[in-house]
């Protein structure tokens, strides 16, 4: 019953007052994850512990990321493109958000910590192998794709939180950049665009192999087409790749929207002051 009321009063939060379509709140997030999943998670460690791949996972003294930014690979293959990818910058360290409870634990080589690091990891390559960006609608994909190996709760939770959104949104004008033809926003309403986005994650999730389930390790210097065969992912996720470019113009809208919105609240509040 807890849960259920921490569940629904993040997806009124999220839907509704929080600006998660231009500008997520991560502390929060991953605040709402970790209480939502806290118990599961002791369930999906036990899980992974059982797979053969978790006693090499443990055992590696440096994780993936930081053994990949100091090494060099050829050119082509899956160590030089994630690197590439990865670059010096773009490596927000969601693993420390997400680990804000376990602080306390210096060793970063503890067993839930390369746990932890690995599912992070994971997170990275769905965005890497299905070209999804880091965008709020990117990252619904990522969620998506996970779900179809995964379950989490807090995952679900926040797809229907992204729901409601995207309903929110479909029906408010404001969202829509100035101009934009009629035929263009009802072929690309948000919960359209949504629901289809959703559908087409989960489906490329179940096709490809379970990404927890690989050492990432051995496909270092193997060719990026072999790895893409081997994950079943050597077709691109084409609706994305269709809709990406206009939810990219979407974003920008959005956040323009969020700070005009501001400046208002700011000048509210400066007025109300002043009286």
């Amino acid at each position: 019953m807890r849960e259920f009321l921490i569940a629904t009063k993040f997806v009124w939060e999220y839907a509704t007052h929080l600006q998660t379509d231009s500008n997520p709140p991560l502390e929060l997030i991953f605040k709402f994850v970790d209480t939502l999943d806290k118990k599961s998670t002791r369930q999906h460690i036990r899980n992974f512990d059982k797979l053969a791949i978790s006693k090499d996972i443990y055992k590696h003294e440096l994780p993936l990321r930081l053994r990949i930014k100091e090494e060099q690979f050829k050119k082509g293959t899956f160590g030089y493109e994630f690197k590439k990818w990865l670059g010096d910058d773009y490596v927000v360290d969601l693993f420390q958000i997400s680990l804000v409870p376990y602080r306390a634990t210096a060793n970063r080589n503890t067993k839930f910590n390369k746990f932890a690091e690995h599912t992070m990891l994971q997170h990275d390559l769905i965005h890497f192998f299905n070209n999804y960006d880091t965008s709020p609608i990117g990252e619904v994909c990522v969620l998506s794709f996970n779900l179809a190996h995964e379950w989490r709760k807090s995952y679900a939770t926040i797809l229907v939180a992204s729901l409601f959104m995207s309903i929110r949104n479909t029906f408010m004008p404001s969202k829509y950049p100035k101009n934009t033809p009629l035929l263009q926003k009802l072929r690309y309403s948000p919960i359209w665009v949504y629901v289809r986005l959703v559908i087409e994650g989960w489906t490329r999730g179940k096709k490809s192999k379970w990404f927890l389930t690989i050492d990432w390790h051995k496909y270092l210097d193997t060719p990026m087409e072999k790895v893409k065969q081997d994950l079943n992912l050597e077709t691109k996720a084409k609706y994305w790749e269709r809709v990406q470019p206009i939810w990219a113009r979407a974003l920008r809208h959005y956040k323009i929207l969020e700070k005009n919105n501001r400046n208002k609240e700011r000048l509210a509040h400066e007025w109300r002051t002043q009286k």
